[in-house]
């Protein structure tokens, strides 16, 4: 498995991130980030970056050129804690419908037919009895790749059929897993420009709590060079304080707004804007907030589950929430699938993870994938396609407004 310091020591509930200091600086006041919490990833990748490198998505100082710098050298010779790994490539089978139809009993009913069940011809499973406008065949509702003539067929073939259909229907989420979720969601985009934000989002954009509204640090700096201070998306004056966010939240909350809901969650959760430090109460909000379709609270109750908090811990559980956040594009919550199939020893998996995540932008799972190469884990091909994707993700995320805003807070330092 991947070597590198354990997870557990890094992993952090959504929202238990630190402050935008960089929006800070633009506003004159500590804003609130975003309800995606992409600062607060429980394990953004299982090992850390090689040569210190920095977690995170935003630019870095990876280039293709190491691909061919490493090519050459021995698994292991990295320089960083990684250990030799033994990982078996697992070949999943799909299973095929002519399996199902060519058992020896199958096969004499079809011959006692004249028919050879591999010539496309419909039949039932059990029984060998050809569809037709009389007998109307039913697919398996699980697997769906094969059919019955009624349910009594279907009954005295589930013993034979059961592990079959148990592979396929995992074959079958596994192509959804890892085919969709690909495009990181809307609320990762700034409203004003249409950009994806870099991650970590709370590094680089501020979080509106008058309108729910993450909006990029070049787009707000933008504004106020115009003479605009307010909130740069819908004109809103700044809350002054704490009890004035509050109070902009709340309004948001009764309107059942689920960004608005897991905004309340995290600050529950972390005991702020003078709110008593309520894990349970945070939990609950979460839910609230992922029933309205928040992915964020998704996310949230993932790390809840895993941590413990708010809830009786519970590992299935969490891999359950972060599975559905990731589905809908919450890149932490797909690095966070990477680093369980690791915990498991499923390394193959969790490339696949790493490599989905590395192409939206998470930096740390092009380190984790790095790792992996060097220790002979993963092939010179995938961290090259992880490395071309982030490096395409990142350009994607650069605006002449966003390079002013970063100049003008560097010189703040």
């Amino acid at each position: 498995m991947f070597d590198g310091t354990s997870a557990r020591q890094a992993r952090r509930i959504a929202g238990k991130y630190p402050k935008s200091s960089a929006a800070a600086l633009i506003l004159g006041t500590v804003t609130r980030p975003a309800a995606e919490a992409h600062g607060g990833v429980r394990a953004a990748g299982p090992g850390r970056a090689c040569r210190g490198g920095r977690r995170g998505g935003g630019g870095g100082d990876v280039s293709l050129d190491e691909v061919q710098e490493l090519d050459g050298r021995p698994p292991g010779e990295s320089g960083c804690a990684s250990r030799a790994l033994s990982l078996p490539v697992r070949t999943v089978r799909s299973t095929q419908l002519s399996d199902h139809l060519t058992s020896p009993d199958i096969t004499a009913k079809f011959e006692s037919r004249g028919v050879d069940p591999r010539d496309g011809d419909e039949a039932c499973a059990n029984c060998g009895k050809l569809g037709s406008d009389a007998v109307k065949l039913k697919n398996c509702n699980a697997c769906r790749l094969v059919k019955y003539c009624g349910v009594d067929c279907q009954r005295a073939h589930r013993k034979k059929h059961k592990k079959a259909c148990k592979q396929r229907v995992a074959e079958l989420k596994d192509e959804q897993l890892y085919s969709q979720g690909l495009e990181r969601p809307e609320g990762d985009f700034c409203p004003i420009c249409t950009l994806p934000i870099p991650l970590q989002m709370n590094e680089h954009s501020s979080f509106m709590t008058c309108c729910m509204k993450q909006i990029c640090l070049g787009c707000v700096l933008t504004a106020q060079k115009r003479g605009m201070f307010d909130c740069a998306f819908c004109r809103t004056p700044l809350a002054g304080n704490d009890a004035d966010r509050l109070a902009m939240i709340q309004t948001r909350v009764a309107k059942k707004d689920p960004i608005a809901i897991n905004i309340l969650g995290q600050n529950y959760f972390k005991g702020e804007l003078g709110l008593q430090k309520d894990a349970r109460k945070a939990f609950e909000l979460w839910e609230e907030a992922a029933e309205l379709g928040s992915i964020d609270a998704l996310f949230s109750l993932g790390n809840a589950y895993d941590l413990g908090e708010g809830v009786q811990q519970d590992k299935t559980k969490a891999a359950e929430f972060w599975t559905k956040a990731a589905m809908q594009g919450h890149v932490p919550a797909r690095a966070n699938l990477g680093w369980l199939e690791v915990e498991k020893g499923n390394n193959d998996r969790a490339l696949r993870h790493y490599l989905i995540s590395a192409k939206m932008g998470e930096r740390g799972s092009v380190e984790t994938i790095k790792e992996a190469f060097m220790a002979g884990a993963a092939t010179k091909e995938q961290y090259a396609e992880a490395l071309k994707g982030y490096q395409d993700a990142t350009q994607e995320t650069k605006s002449h407004d966003r390079d002013e805003a970063k100049a003008f807070l560097d010189n703040r330092k």
